[in-house]
């Protein structure tokens, strides 16, 4: 019994103890005073806790709190930006991205390790972090994949962009070898999604779909602001079928969205190199080239509308490389969906995000999950 109130009274502690945490990391700078107004915690216990948390380096003093009365002027607590970091990975086909960022989320680091064939991929992944890990106190590291993911067991099961069997055991790999790291598995347009509510301009949005439109086509779905992973095969948009009568897709399915309105499939219907010269072709003028974007905005639109009619998300947020293309894309593609939507004038925007989504989504991810309250 003892051993039990024990430990109800340590998850307690540990509860309270993250929730002031937010509530610092929140404001910027706050009193503890604020901080019992706030959470009514009593002042002796707010300053224990604060306490704890300038001996463990999270929290610091950043100055007095200014105020019209006399006596004591109350002392304002910020966050250590310093005082732990948090590693976002995306997992690509030819090259593992590793970001770096500190408690206030700047970025301070990047790295992009080349994925060699025949490579342990695992092996490559903690290069990737102990490269991003050097004289750093990191807290948690997100690990962004490209596929269907097992949520219970951390296996990615199947991809279109990577060796499934190659990369099955990552997260088992990273976990054994960083025990006391918060780990995780996601999948990266789940993480793009997640970096859009978060970063983007969708704070009070709940439900919410970002595609992610890149050598693939993925989705993110976010249903009262959390991640929906479903089975784990949730927001594997870029597969389903646009066209019965299709080419096969690696995925075994027919027709694809991904086989038409991926960036390499968009280049090869333009006989195009990159982005760069279709974009060139479309300021021209180029008629093979508008059709070509005119027939992908179309496709994306019956995609879209589809995922509309399941979900009618607040917002649908497009992002990756395809938004070079600027109103090139983006008008005929609202157009097409107001043809034959049964909601018209739904909000389908571009990303404004910097950077690299999946891994300042994933920085992000793992923070919330470590001092969640």
């Amino acid at each position: 019994m003892l051993e039990v109130l024990k430990s109800s009274q340590q998850l307690i502690k540990e509860s309270n103890m993250h929730l002031v945490f937010r509530l610092i990391h929140k404001h910027g700078c706050i009193s503890r005073a604020d901080i019992k107004k706030i959470t009514g915690l009593s002042a002796t216990t707010v300053s224990s806790l604060v306490e704890e948390l300038i001996a463990d380096g999270l929290v610091e003093e950043c100055g007095i709190k200014d105020s019209s009365t006399s006596g004591r002027k109350a002392v304002l607590l910020q966050v250590c930006a310093d005082g732990g970091y948090f590693v976002g990975l995306d997992i690509r086909k030819n090259q593992i991205i590793a970001d770096v960022f500190a408690l206030d989320f700047t970025s301070v680091f990047h790295t992009e390790v080349p994925v060699v064939p025949g490579q342990n991929l695992a092996m490559g992944i903690l290069h990737a972090i102990g490269m991003a890990s050097r004289d750093r106190r990191i807290l948690g590291v997100t690990i962004g994949v490209p596929g269907v993911i097992d949520t219970k067991n951390n296996r990615l099961l199947s991809s279109t962009v990577l060796n499934a069997e190659d990369a099955a055991d990552v997260y088992q790999t990273v976990f054994e070898a960083m025990p006391d790291v918060r780990v995780i598995l996601k999948n990266n347009s789940g993480l793009v999604a997640y970096a859009e509510k978060e970063f983007g301009t969708h704070e009070q949005v709940k439900n919410l779909v970002s595609i992610d439109i890149d050598d693939g086509v993925g989705a993110g779905i976010l249903i009262d602001g959390k991640i929906y992973d479903g089975g784990g095969m949730a927001g594997e948009f870029g597969h389903m079928s646009v066209d019965f009568n299709g080419k096969r897709c690696q995925c075994g399915n027919y027709g694809c969205l991904e086989l038409v309105a991926s960036i390499p499939a968009i280049l090869r219907k333009t006989n195009c190199f990159s982005m760069s010269e279709l974009l060139s072709y479309l300021e021209s003028g180029d008629k093979k080239a508008e059709e070509a974007i005119s027939d992908t905005a179309k496709v994306l639109a019956f995609g879209i509308n589809n995922i509309v009619n399941l979900i009618d998300p607040e917002f649908i947020v497009v992002g990756g490389p395809i938004r070079a293309l600027g109103d090139y894309l983006l008008a005929p593609l609202k157009k097409c969906f107001d043809e034959i939507s049964l909601i018209k004038n739904k909000y389908i925007k571009y990303s404004v995000l910097e950077g690299n989504p999946v891994t300042l989504g994933g920085a992000k991810f793992v923070f919330d999950s470590i001092f969640d309250v």
